[in-house]
């Protein structure tokens, strides 16, 4: 057993410099998986809306939004992961991709 716990240990370690990456990459998956929906939600808020300022709005929300949302959410993953301490790190991070994959797989993107 004291194997196994240095082992993921040892994982964690050699994860731990990559943190804003991994968060990086669980918080640009999350906006794909979830970004049809939020782009949904957007046209029906500005759906009455003239066609330039409509079009205007919906460039400024993908060009910015997604990009506030990402540098928004990205250091709170991190963040949280970083409070995590080695033993759970590597297999906190293992189930939160399956569970980002299991939303994949809900909305039918697999």
């Amino acid at each position: 057993m004291e194997y196994v716990i240095d082992a993921v240990s040892t994982v964690s370690v050699w994860m731990r410099p990559y943190l804003s990456e991994i968060g990086l990459s669980m918080a640009a998956t999350l906006l794909v998986i979830f970004g049809d929906d939020i782009v949904t939600f957007l046209k029906k808020q500005i759906g009455s809306l003239k066609f330039f300022l409509k079009l205007t709005l919906f460039i400024l929300f993908c060009a910015f939004g997604f990009a506030f949302l990402t540098s928004f959410v990205t250091p709170l993953l991190v963040k949280q992961l970083a409070s995590v301490p080695n033993l759970w790190l590597a297999p906190m991070i293992i189930v939160m991709f399956y569970g980002i994959g299991l939303l994949a797989q809900k909305k039918n993107m697999l």
